[in-house]
């Protein structure tokens, strides 16, 4: 079974480690903690923590070379998965058992579609994107590269979502609205019409709060 390394050690690696597990396909080395070093050695989710970025070296020297980015800052993940892609780190695409991805739909490399989730027929989904639990991707959406769409997030067909953006939980998008890059949609919220680059948005219906 191959061996992978999951980078972070919080709530959203738990939920990926468990769906690692029941797709019976890779062994989980060990957790990297970017942000607490003091936990290496600990035992978290079945596995322990190996360290920060430092012991990276010597695990690839060791022959693991698949990692998943399972943390939610979308600037972050695609920040971090291009510097270990440069350093040869591969990043699988990791789809639940539970999930769905119809066919004629692409998943990109260290994106993850979580348990009950639906991507369906022709939607496309970027690198590094997180599909949370039971978010609903229709078909023929295209979502860009590290986005975040959180638990039970619903996009109806033709939706388009830019990279960096984050869709709150249980938010709604309506067929054929395109929602720019570096967003922040808001919990719960109803977005009926385009959306610009590096704006917040929250309501029913979505309303501009901020432009970051």
């Amino acid at each position: 079974m191959e061996q992978i390394i999951i980078w972070g050690a919080g709530g959203h690696a738990k939920v990926v480690a468990a769906s690692i597990r029941r797709m019976n396909r890779y062994h989980i080395a060990g957790f990297i903690d970017d942000v607490n070093p003091a936990r290496a050695g600990d035992m978290f989710a079945g596995a322990p923590i190996l360290g920060d970025r430092s012991v990276l070296e010597g695990l690839m020297s060791s022959g693991i070379g698949r990692m998943h980015l399972a943390f939610g800052n979308c600037a972050g993940r695609q920040r971090i998965g291009e510097e270990m892609t440069a350093l040869g780190f591969a990043f699988p695409t990791l789809v639940d058992p539970n999930a769905l991805v119809a066919d004629g739909a692409s998943v990109g490399p260290g994106t993850f579609i979580g348990p009950s989730a639906i991507v369906n027929a022709d939607a496309r989904v970027g690198s590094h994107v997180i599909v949370n639990t039971a978010v609903i991707v229709e078909h023929d959406c295209v979502i860009g590269n590290a986005v975040h769409l959180a638990p039970r997030a619903c996009l109806a067909g033709h939706v388009s979502i830019g990279d960096l953006t984050f869709v709150g939980l249980g938010a709604m998008i309506r067929d054929n609205v395109r929602i720019g890059s570096s967003c922040l949609i808001g919990m719960g919220s109803v977005v009926t019409k385009h959306i610009a680059d590096g704006v917040r948005a929250v309501g029913c219906p979505a309303t501009i709060k901020e432009v970051k």
